[in-house]
């Protein structure tokens, strides 16, 4: 029994042994092999394969919360686990690569031929994408980009594929600008507005990230359609990320009407606070909801001196503020989307419920009145023109009748010799007096008619042979300063770039929005002033010799700079030398003066403010 036991220990050891020697040749074997054997044994590429010339390139995804951030490969394909991954299936039996879907966010670059897109929040691919989407951006479609003079495009597209060589052009241009810019067409904002909404609604991914884009593009665009299509998709996406209050009062401040979900979703942070409602939320509220706007009231643009105004009076009538409860009632909602690749199923996109607030509009009654002394209060001065130099009123009907061609509501031409010899002035004299510039003013307005060029500009000449430009206006209307400036600066820019197609004067007009505080009446009127300023009389050096007269070199600079800004989104205009060059010319300024940066960090909004305050004072005699 000894002996056995012995064998069985014998043969253990000797099987262990036999196995560790094994081992250690393995190992020997694969050290010994060189290092050129060791590349050849690895799967690469063939040297001659002709590569993608379009990559985009991230940081691997490594959890859910980065597939928001990232910027998909051109050479990893899709998988179900991983925006990167291959299936274990896939690894062992290799397929070729499908034109993928892919989508390039905030912190992503898409280079396509000469240009740069940052951050495009955008779908693209190589080649026709297996995924259907009409705002894919797909690499391998030929672009031609818009050169100065060409004429724009004036029809719009129903996907990217489906656009022109050059609207493609222009569309990634309006994209590479940061889409700060007002885009042409509406259609460049409606397929791009497709992305957001798959992306959002499909991919249920960077909603915060859409909701903000979505956000800046609003102010651009001037279609109704669209306007209330893209507020309606906030509205919707508000609610599914419910913002931030202050990022939420920061949007309702830009608009005249808010929906009233919108303002169910501020309000709803503070019922049940037993809080009094913040005097700069009661103010947007009642600034800007249609339901509690009493009849005969009227709109209010959003500006901090009205807020102060109105704050000391609504705290008195409302006892320190108005405190909410939450309602019982609520308002249902949902999205529709305007993509019409995305189609929804029953449990797809569904409506979501939020505390209705205005049900019951007894509970906004103390600040219903609060608003209500605030608007007496502050009711601009009506100011009676003065006709007493007119020896007997003028037949402005018949001026009328006599030099509009019959059935036309087209803007009206004349010149100030038309008007002058109809109030039996003397315009045997080359210029204007002061004084008969404003009895025309103050006689056109009784009348229900403004005047264009503004004829009360403190040292410009005004000639009676002169063109004017008469636009309907509802009698006694008071202009404002501000739509004063925005009307002189769109002036002198088409004068110094020499504009005379629509295509250049539209987007500038919708700049001025964008730099100025514009009512919707003013952005109407600036764009009825077109076929004058399409057809100035004036060249540039007749703006820049007042200015110089009238304003000092600090503020002429103010005013170079705001200009350049103005333009730089435009490509035959951004950027040019000479446009700085024939404005510091007309203003006596240096052009080689390099501006400085913290002037180039300001934003547009803050130009236009400096602006106001340089050319403001000019308009005092009116």
């Amino acid at each position: 029994m000894l002996f056995i036991v012995i064998g069985i220990f014998v043969v253990v050891a000797l099987g262990a042994f036999l196995r560790q020697q094994s081992k250690t040749s393995t190992v020997t074997e694969e050290e010994n092999i060189q290092p050129e054997q060791q590349i050849a044994a690895l799967d690469l590429p063939d040297e001659e394969e002709e590569q993608p010339e379009f990559t985009l390139t991230a940081k691997p995804v490594t959890s859910p919360e980065l597939v928001s951030g990232a910027t998909y490969s051109a050479h990893a394909p899709a998988g179900e686990e991983s925006p990167y991954g291959r299936s274990s299936e896939q690894k062992q039996k290799p397929q070729a690569q499908s034109n993928l879907l892919r989508w390039c966010g905030r912190s992503g670059n898409i280079q396509l031929d000469s240009i740069t897109i940052p951050g495009p929040a955008a779908y693209w691919s190589n080649g026709e994408p297996a995924t259907p989407e009409p705002s894919c951006i797909d690499t391998t479609l030929p672009t031609a980009f818009p050169k100065s003079g060409d004429p724009l495009p004036a029809e719009g597209a129903e996907s990217y594929a489906g656009m022109t060589e050059l609207q493609r052009g222009i569309y990634l241009t309006w994209l590479s600008g940061a889409r700060i810019q007002p885009p042409i067409h509406a259609c460049y904002p409606a397929i791009w507005l497709y992305g957001i909404e798959r992306r959002t609604i499909v991919d249920k991914l960077d909603l915060t990230m859409c909701i903000n884009e979505a956000f800046r593009l609003l102010p651009l665009l001037r279609w109704e359609t669209l306007s209330s299509n893209l507020v309606n998709f906030i509205t919707w996406l508000a609610v599914k990320v419910w913002l931030p209050d202050e990022d939420l009062l920061g949007f309702c401040r830009r608009l005249n009407n808010v929906p009233e979900g919108l303002l169910d979703i501020l309000l709803n942070s503070y019922a049940n606070s037993m809080l009094p409602l913040p005097s700069a939320v009661a103010f947007t509220l009642i600034r800007t909801c249609a339901k509690l706007r009493r009849e005969g009231q009227p709109v209010i643009p959003h500006s901090d001196e009205a807020l102060q105004k109105f704050t000391p009076i609504y705290k008195e009538l409302c006892n320190g503020g108005l405190i909410l409860m939450k309602p019982q009632t609520t308002l249902r909602i949902d999205y529709k989307p305007s993509n019409p690749s995305i189609k929804l199923g029953k449990k797809d996109n569904d409506p979501v419920e939020i505390p209705d607030f205005f049900s019951d509009l007894h509970v906004f009654k103390p600040l219903l009145d609060s608003w209500e002394v605030f608007l007496v209060a502050n009711k601009p001065e009506e100011k009676t023109p003065d006709l007493s130099n007119i020896a007997e009123r003028p037949d402005f009907e018949e001026f009328i009748k006599t030099l509009r061609p019959e059935g036309s509501d087209l803007p009206l031409m004349a010149t100030l010799q038309n008007i002058g010899k109809l109030m039996k002035f003397d315009t045997t004299q080359p210029k204007l007096t002061g004084k008969e510039r404003k009895a025309i003013v103050d006689t056109a307005q009784v009348e229900g008619w403004q005047i264009l060029p503004d004829l009360g500009v403190s040292g410009r000449e005004y000639r009676w042979q002169d063109r004017i430009l008469l636009l309907e206006l509802e009698p006694g209307t008071q202009l404002s300063q501000v739509y004063r400036v925005a009307s002189f600066m769109l002036e002198f820019l088409c004068a110094s770039l020499a504009v005379d197609e629509d295509r250049v004067f539209e987007p500038l007009r919708q700049r001025m929005s964008e730099c100025f505080p514009l009512t919707e009446d003013d952005n109407i009127r600036l764009e009825g002033q077109k076929p004058l300023n399409l057809s100035t009389q004036y060249g540039p050096e007749y703006y820049g010799g007042f200015l110089c007269e009238w304003l000092s070199e600090e503020e002429r600079k103010t005013i170079r700079n705001f200009m350049l800004d103005a333009v730089s989104f435009m490509p035959e205009f951004g950027n040019n030398p000479e446009v700085n060059s024939i404005l510091c010319e007309v203003m006596n300024l240096n052009e080689y003066e390099e501006i400085p940066e913290q002037e180039m960090k300001r934003s547009l909004r803050d130009k236009g403010k400096n602006t106001m305050r340089v050319l403001i004072p000019l308009f005092k005699n009116n």
